[in-house]
Formats: C-alpha cells, sequence, structure tokens
C-alpha cells in the first residue's frame, strides 16, 4: 500500500468513526453502520503497519456494529436505554482484562514483530470489554473508551499514523459530551421511573 492510498484509507476511516461516535453520542443506531465500515477499512491498514492486535479487533468491531444494531433495535422497541453496571462488575472486568493482556502482549512479544506488544494487547483487550458496554448502553463505557483513546492517540502517533492518532484525540474529547449525554438520559429516565 502506497502513502496516499494509507492516508486516503485513514481519512475516511476517521470520517465514519467520527460520525460513529456522535450518532452513539444522541444513541441514535444509525452509528452502528458508519463503525462497521469503518472497522473494515481499519483492519486493512492495521495489518499493514504491523499492528497486528489493533487489525484483529477491527475484525471484531465489525461483529460487535451487526450486534449493537440489532441490540439497539431491540431496544428501541423495548423503551430500553442507558444504565450503570456495578462496581463490582468494573472491578472483576479490569482485573480479567488486565490478566489477559498480559497474556496476549507475551504471544505478541514472542511470535511476532509488533513493535508495542505490550501497549497494543492492553489497548485491544480493553476495547473489547468497552465495545460490549457500548452496544449494551452501559453508561460508564465512555469513561473507558477515555482511556483507551488516549493510549491509542500515542500508539498511532509512535506508528506515524497521525490522522488515526488525531482521531483518538477527537474521540477522546467525544467521550466527554457523549459520557453527559448518555448519564442526562440515564438521570432523565430514572426520574421518570
Amino acid at each position: 500500500m502506497n502513502a496516499t492510498m494509507g492516508i486516503a484509507l485513514e481519512a475516511v476511516s476517521a470520517g465514519c468513526s467520527i460520525l460513529y461516535s456522535l450518532f452513539l453520542m444522541r444513541e441514535q443506531k444509525l452509528g452502528w453502520l458508519f463503525g462497521i465500515v469503518s472497522a473494515v477499512l481499519s483492519g486493512v491498514l492495521f495489518l499493514h503497519t504491523k499492528l497486528y492486535a489493533q487489525s484483529a479487533i477491527q475484525l471484531y468491531f465489525v461483529a460487535i456494529g451487526v450486534y449493537g444494531w440489532l441490540y439497539w433495535s431491540k431496544a428501541e422497541k423495548r423503551n430500553e436505554h442507558i444504565h450503570k453496571w456495578p462496581h463490582t462488575n468494573h472491578a472483576w472486568a479490569i482485573a480479567g482484562c488486565t490478566l489477559v493482556s498480559f497474556v496476549v502482549a507475551r504471544f505478541f512479544i514472542l511470535y511476532t514483530d509488533s513493535p508495542f506488544p505490550i501497549l497494543d494487547s492492553t489497548l485491544t483487550v480493553f476495547g473489547l470489554l468497552a465495545s460490549v458496554k457500548e452496544a449494551r448502553k452501559v453508561l460508564s463505557s465512555w469513561l473507558y473508551w477515555l482511556v483507551i483513546n488516549i493510549g491509542s492517540a500515542v500508539l498511532y502517533a509512535q506508528q506515524q499514523l497521525y490522522l488515526y492518532a488525531i482521531l483518538m484525540a477527537v474521540y477522546a474529547l467525544i467521550c466527554i459530551p457523549g459520557y453527559i449525554s448518555w448519564l442526562r438520559i440515564y438521570q432523565n429516565q430514572h426520574t421518570k421511573a
């Protein structure tokens, strides 16, 4: 892949990613379609730049995009909105993801030429968790994504994927109003209950 093609792929994927976030922030399922397109394009680009875990997670993001679309479609019919996880769920999820991150990083250290296996693996594993939380409309998914996006901006800049690094910085910024928007939806639905 030449540099021009890589930049074009990065730009289209970034645009779709921003639309994805903006639609989800407003609890509109159309965002999942933009997320699927972005994941396909990102997977190709990450494979080319040897970020194997980041490339592999894009297949998962395609699947979670389909799942999110279907789940949100059913949630609309049930009038189901944002909800919270108990603190114990967070503790177990963080502990489990940390353990899995170390195992995946060890694999990448031993069997690939990934230049940043620990950061790449950690962001990937926690991204798996955050995407499920997002698809299930868990309020704190925005906070998980805030941390993941900041780490991803660093990783992508190190790999000279500057548009993706900027996209992750923008994503990190979007997480703040995204969290506030979902918090308001959550509070409004519980005020009415």
